[in-house]
This record gives structure tokens, C-alpha cells and sequence, in this order.
């Protein structure tokens, strides 16, 4: 079900902070359709997402993050802004940032 140890080790925090109601809702393998002007460019499927305080939370687990995986999540990141992208590398979580692009 896991790609990695390190994702299944997420998945093991993440059942203990659901079950001490920290967080709520959640889900693994998430699948969002990338839609730009009414395409379909691709798909980004995350490895958890749940709600935290409020928000919408969406969590990949990553060794290193690929010129592919980075487009991919700036592109889900401009289409769904009401969601918190985190990207898990080496048990620690960062915020994923949003970076300009030359035109």
C-alpha cells in the first residue's frame, strides 16, 4: 500500500494524531485532476490529506522532490488554493512554497 517505510512511518503518525483527535478525515492516495481551462493536464495524487484545525491539509512524502513532482504540486497548489500542501522529507514537514515563474 506504501511506496516507502518512510511513508508508511507517516501514516503510522498520522493514525495516532486521528485517533487523539488532532486531526480528522483521513485519507490516503488522495487523486486531484489537474483541470486548466477545462483540460485535463494531469493528475497529482498525494500520499494524505486530512483536516487540521480548520483547514484542508495535503501531505507527499518525498526523498527528494523531482523537477516533475514540483510542477505538479505548483500547478495543484494554483488550482486548489483552499488546501495546505506539506511536503514530508526525512520526518520533517515544511510547508510547500509557492515559487514565481518567469514568463
Amino acid at each position: 500500500q506504501f511506496a516507502s517505510k518512510a511513508e508508511a512511518d507517516r501514516y503510522a503518525q498520522l493514525k495516532w494524531l486521528e485517533r487523539a483527535r488532532d486531526i480528522k478525515a483521513l485519507s490516503v492516495h488522495p487523486v486531484f485532476f489537474l483541470v486548466v481551462n477545462g483540460v485535463t493536464v494531469g493528475k497529482f495524487t498525494a500520499d494524505f490529506m486530512y483536516h487540521e484545525g480548520g483547514r484542508k491539509v495535503v501531505e507527499d512524502v518525498k526523498g527528494m522532490i523531482t523537477p516533475d513532482a514540483s510542477l505538479r504540486m505548483r500547478v495543484f497548489m494554483a488550482l486548489f488554493p483552499d488546501h495546505e500542501l506539506r511536503v514530508i522529507n526525512r520526518g520533517q514537514s515544511k510547508a510547500f512554497k509557492q515559487r514565481k515563474v518567469a514568463a
